[in-house]
């Protein structure tokens, strides 16, 4: 179940970098960019729930012959946009772990 919840959250992160381009300016206030976007999901996603021992932390953690996917910070990035996943259905059918702006071609959705 916290697996399915953890990837509902993804989910809904991804899908909103993916639908909502960017949001309305506040005075006085930087823009967005995606590297913004990127470091909130990192910081309150994929860090304190998903890269952690035991799951995607390290290649020396149990599952990761299964995922091959390490979600630390320095390597969270390169790992899921537009990398193929271990997943031969999904590279059969063409599908990357997340595809920017296409979640149709996203394993993850």
């Amino acid at each position: 179940m916290k697996r399915f919840t953890i990837v509902v959250i993804l989910i809904t992160f991804f899908a909103s970098a993916i639908f909502i381009p960017s949001c309305k300016k506040n005075p006085g206030t930087a823009d967005t960019t995606k590297q913004d976007t990127w470091k909130i999901i990192q910081d309150k996603v994929l860090t304190p729930s998903c890269a952690k021992s035991g799951c995607h932390a390290s290649i020396t953690d149990a599952t990761y012959t299964q995922h091959n996917l390490i979600l630390s910070a320095a390597d969270a990035y390169n790992n899921l946009i537009n990398a193929t996943p271990k997943n031969t259905a999904a590279v059969t059918d063409g599908l990357v772990r997340v595809k920017l702006g296409d979640y149709s071609k996203s394993f993850l959705y």
